[in-house]
């Protein structure tokens, strides 16, 4: 083969692989859009600040990105990112009590456009608290995340009825510990 048909044949590789980069960008984008708010509010709900939820957040995508992992064996995206913050905030939080990780500033006061959601925060944890964590997880994804029941059994990997059970104990308990 001459130099000029393998200089051309690594343009068209090259042109493909621009290609491919621009749809992969372009459909990241999409799901960044249309996914990004929620998952940063499901992250903030559990690690108690902007700055570290916004780090998982975008390491979820960001890893999305580099895995070159096509989403075509994923049934349902939405339970399925949220798994990926999910196990971010787990390893932060398992990061953070080894020691390699800074306290967080959620102890710390919020900065102002942050208030109303961390004081939000403190509230739902507050009412979290007086539950048992199962329970606590389930209510938290159903009122907080808007998850239905189908999507908080896949996410956590139980069956159907377990989570529709832990939701009707944990807020019975609520209930009963507000006295309402």
């Amino acid at each position: 083969m001459d130099a000029s048909r393998k200089g051309h044949k690594y343009k068209t590789t090259t042109g493909m692989t621009d290609m491919h980069t621009d749809k992969r960008l372009s459909e990241l984008g999409r799901i960044v859009e249309s996914q990004q708010d929620r998952l940063f509010r499901f992250a903030y709900m559990r690690v108690g600040n902007r700055p570290d939820a916004e780090d998982i957040v975008q390491d979820v995508f960001l890893r999305l990105f580099c895995s070159g992992e096509r989403l075509s064996h994923v049934r349902s995206l939405g339970p399925y990112l949220l798994r990926c913050v999910d196990n971010g905030c787990r390893d932060y939080f398992r990061r953070r009590s080894c020691g390699l990780l800074p306290e967080s500033a959620a102890g710390q006061e919020a900065e102002p456009e942050d208030k109303p959601m961390h004081e939000e925060y403190l509230r739902i944890t507050a009412l979290l608290s007086m539950i048992p964590e199962e329970q606590a997880e389930v209510v938290r994804l159903k009122c907080v995340d808007g998850l239905k029941f189908r999507e908080i059994a896949e996410l956590l990997g139980i069956p159907l009825a377990t989570a529709k059970s832990r939701y009707r104990y944990g807020i019975g308990r609520i209930r009963d510990n507000m006295d309402i």
